[in-house]
């Protein structure tokens, strides 16, 4: 073997180890940052349930409080995971559920006529009619509503609260992630009833769709 041949080979496997140890240095860079992202999340977590405990354990009235704003309110997780993101970086507060074999669905409810019905609308359709949904988001509650049955309420990742009601829900689950046109629940009867709130003002359903 020649003196070029050897220097050749040489700088192959100088080259190689080079190449080889800046891909280790850049995942074990990785695997920190992973790792501090994680750590940050769990001391939020431990922060906010410490900080539920103590409020809660003040007082009565306290406790109310806690119910009423935490536990019967949808939070604002469009703006909770904003804000999220300002201060950690871009990270899933949840992850979502994804089902494909209900996400072929057209994100838009059939419906022969419709009316207004407190604040929202009633939406005549057929009984057992199949409900999807109308955009992707998070399943912030489920259970009874006075004058509404069964509602099942999505906050949207356009920060749109869409309350569906007088439906029989499938097997979602309060914070599970649901894509746009996946199968949300089932008419009760011939009618639903659809909601729709941000930031405290209602909206009107037909001029909703039309935005999205």
């Amino acid at each position: 073997m020649d003196i070029e041949t050897i220097i050749r080979k040489n700088k192959e496997k100088r080259n190689l180890y080079i190449t080889d140890n800046k891909k280790t240095k850049e995942l074990e860079s990785a695997k920190i940052k992973y790792l501090k992202g994680l750590t940050s999340r769990v001391l939020l977590v431990i922060i906010f349930v410490l900080g539920s405990l103590i409020f809660t354990n003040i007082s009565d009235k306290n406790k109310e409080l806690y119910k009423k704003y935490v536990l019967e309110n949808s939070l604002e997780f469009t703006k909770i995971n904003n804000f999220y993101e300002k201060l950690l970086g871009k990270v899933d507060i949840v992850s979502p559920k994804i089902d494909n074999t209900t996400s072929v669905f057209l994100n838009t409810i059939n419906y022969s006529n419709i009316e207004s019905y407190k604040n929202g609308f009633k939406l005549g359709l057929e009984a057992g009619e199949i409900i999807n949904n109308i955009t992707s988001g998070i399943i912030v509650y489920i259970g009874d509503k006075d004058d509404l049955g069964n509602t099942i309420i999505v906050q949207g990742n356009d920060g749109v609260d869409i309350w569906y009601s007088n439906i029989t829900d499938t097997d979602i689950k309060v914070y599970d992630y649901i894509e746009s046109g996946a199968i949300i629940g089932v008419a009760n009867s011939d009618y639903i009833y659809l909601t729709l709130n941000k930031d405290g003002k209602y909206l009107n359903y037909e001029e909703y769709l039309a935005s999205i």
